[in-house]
């Protein structure tokens, strides 16, 4: 699809504004660094948000909701559940890990929301863990899966993607596609060879 002038201007300044606030945190960077780093006037700025604070809204806002959208409707394919299962870590690791910036965002600016912006985040959120939680538990009602507490084994999971800012580079030789598939490989198999196991 092609993008008009104005869409490619909005992304950019979206864009821009996520590195700067993943790189200097959301607090240290001022609307006059945004400005400055894009070489827009301030005032020209203002008709893509309302304030420092929607913009960061608009920035989580438009990133979760993407994948949201092809989370649930992955969750709704009539496959098994440890084909979603497996699919589903494939897809939100290499979705997260191949953004960064707006992860960063995600995991360390969700406070600096008030309110209701917040409160619309959080709700989001919540999708992400229902809709894991649901194949997990449809795993364990056909004694697919070990006896763990579902909380222990979503959280497990999105600690290991929600730790990637601290650690992966994409220049590293690992690309999120690929990323995606050892994180499903190290979660729903382990590391050990099958005749390694205890």
């Amino acid at each position: 699809m092609t993008l008009s002038k104005g869409e490619k201007r909005e992304r950019e300044i979206y864009d821009t504004a996520a590195r700067l606030f993943a790189r200097r945190g959301y607090s240290r960077t001022s609307i006059r660094d945004l400005s400055e780093a894009l070489g827009l006037q301030k005032s020209s700025l203002y008709h893509y948000f309302e304030s420092k604070e929607d913009l960061l809204h608009r920035l989580l806002d438009q990133f979760m909701e993407q994948a949201l959208q092809s989370i649930e409707a992955l969750c709704s394919q009539p496959m098994p559940p440890q084909e979603k299962l497996a699919a589903f870590m494939r897809f939100y690791t290499s979705f997260y890990a191949g953004d960064r910036d707006r992860l960063s965002l995600l995991v360390n600016e969700l406070d600096c929301l008030g309110g209701e912006r917040r409160a619309a985040m959080v709700a989001k959120q919540r999708r992400y863990v229902a809709a894991i939680q649901g194949i997990l538990s449809q795993m364990q009602q056909q004694g697919l899966m070990r006896d763990i507490p579902l909380p222990v084994a979503v959280f497990a999971f999105f600690g290991m993607v929600h730790y990637t800012p601290k650690w992966y580079r994409r220049e590293g030789g690992v690309s999120p596609e690929e990323l995606g598939n050892l994180f499903e490989t190290i979660f729903c198999h382990g590391v050990l060879k099958a005749e390694a196991q205890p």
